[in-house]
């Protein structure tokens, strides 16, 4: 099976390693894929931000680019909850709900989709001790325990616990943005937290916490952001 790449629209602008780091673990794969060159954002932030119109007409373009495909790779834990449990909701029309059916079904995050595959035929050499962020919609979609299980494959990985109660690191999309001192106190508490547990950085399903917790101050110096594609190479 042929899978489509569906790279996010932040990905593609403030995080493309993250993307060459997809592509490569599907080559050493042996994956064929191909990434639909009109993709676009999948509507995740104005619908956060409430601009159901606005959404509606990326969602419209994500099923114009993706429709025929028959399983959508997405290195993002939000934007596939967004294509997943979203477009049901926001479709108007009996087509446009069986297209977002059909998508919902065959849509994937990236550790969902590799932890199905089996172990991978390669020990991932990262040596250090990381925090798994349990980002919000990481854990409303299910992915964490696959991920964790990704994670495990690398002996010199050690996997350190926060407590519960950090279960945000501030970003929220649109909530950055409406309330920055409070995402800022929210997102360094939770790195203060990390380090306190004594990791040296954090791994990632979703760079978008990422990219909003490494604007913040470190908690300590050399304090790194990993998202798990990048963990997983060889």
């Amino acid at each position: 099976m042929r899978l489509s790449l569906f790279i996010p629209c932040f990905l593609d602008q403030a995080a493309p390693r993250v993307a060459e780091a997809v592509v490569r673990l599907l080559t050493l794969l042996k994956v064929a894929w191909s990434y639909p060159g009109d993709q676009t954002c999948c509507g995740q932030f104005a619908l956060t931000g409430g601009d159901q119109p606005t959404a509606r007409r990326l969602m419209r373009h994500f099923f114009r680019v993706f429709g025929d495909a028959p399983l959508v790779l997405c290195p993002s834990a939000s934007c596939t909850y967004t294509v997943r449990h979203h477009y049901p909701r926001l479709a108007e029309t009996p087509g446009e709900r069986r297209a977002a059916q059909r998508l919902a079904a065959c849509t994937f995050e990236l550790s969902e989709w590799l932890a199905a595959q089996g172990p991978l035929p390669w020990t991932p050499p990262f040596c250090g001790a990381l925090v798994l962020h349990r980002s919000c919609k990481a854990r409303r979609l299910g992915a964490l325990p696959g991920a964790s299980r990704l994670l495990a494959q690398a002996p010199e990985l050690r996997l350190l616990e926060v407590s519960p109660y950090f279960s945000c690191c501030g970003f929220g999309g649109a909530f950055r943005l409406l309330q920055p001192d409070l995402s800022r106190t929210i997102g360094e508490a939770y790195l203060e937290a990390a380090a306190a547990a004594g990791a040296s950085g954090l791994v990632s399903l979703d760079a978008s916490c990422l990219l909003h917790l490494q604007g913040l101050t470190p908690p300590t110096p050399g304090f790194a952001f990993h998202h798990l594609a990048e963990v997983l190479l060889p």
